[in-house]
């Protein structure tokens, strides 16, 4: 695909039946998530592990945002190159066959960007993830995404994003209408085995 976002590529078996989408967080990188494809198993599938577009200048891996020096957050070239690779994702595979998962700041991602994307997914799963202005009381998705099946997730002993943040997502997305559930599991800032379980036999259903 001819795409700005850097991202690699793996095909598991008839590759083109689904795609699942994956945003890392805070100083991840597109590797950050290949540990977590190894673990779920899943045929006939392509998935894209994403990285962000900014490196992290006081550490390792990138980041899907900076503050700028007037105290606020560059969201507008994440927001295009998104954009950019969903547009060119949708021409390879129908939307209803995507399914999107972010973890940390790539949970933000779904929450603030993927769920006002204009075609209806298959599924989106945001882990330890939060608004970026939780106390605003704007639309939190768009109306193509009401009956994407959302699963929020989040450790119960996360003390990096606290759980409070999915709970706050979870209610705010309810109250709009959304197809939404919450999983909190046992763990820290991580993403928890009964998790990926429930991920794993979503996304095989599909297409059965």
């Amino acid at each position: 695909m001819k795409t700005q976002l850097k991202y690699n590529l793996y095909k598991l078996g008839n590759y083109s039946q689904k795609a699942l989408v994956l945003i890392h967080g805070w100083q991840g990188s597109r590797d950050s998530m290949l540990p977590l494809i190894k673990s779920m198993k899943i045929n006939n599938i392509s998935y894209y592990l994403l990285e962000a577009p900014f490196k992290v200048l006081d550490g390792k891996g990138y980041s899907w945002s900076y503050e700028k020096s007037n105290g606020l957050w560059e969201i507008e070239k994440p927001k295009k190159l998104l954009l950019e690779f969903f547009t060119e994702l949708f021409k390879v595979f129908n939307s209803k066959d995507v399914y999107v998962l972010g973890f940390s700041q790539g949970g933000l991602v779904c929450l603030d960007f993927v769920l006002f994307l204009e075609k209806q997914l298959a599924g989106v799963y945001p882990i330890s993830g939060f608004f970026r202005d939780p106390k605003s009381l704007v639309d939190r998705l768009h109306i193509s995404q009401k009956e994407t099946p959302i699963l929020i997730g989040h450790g119960k002993l996360d003390t990096v994003v606290p759980p409070e943040s999915s709970k706050i997502a979870y209610k705010q997305l309810l109250n709009q209408g959304a197809n939404v559930e919450l999983l909190l599991y046992n763990g820290k800032h991580k993403i928890g085995v009964d998790f990926i379980r429930r991920i794993v036999e979503e996304v095989s259903r599909h297409g059965l």
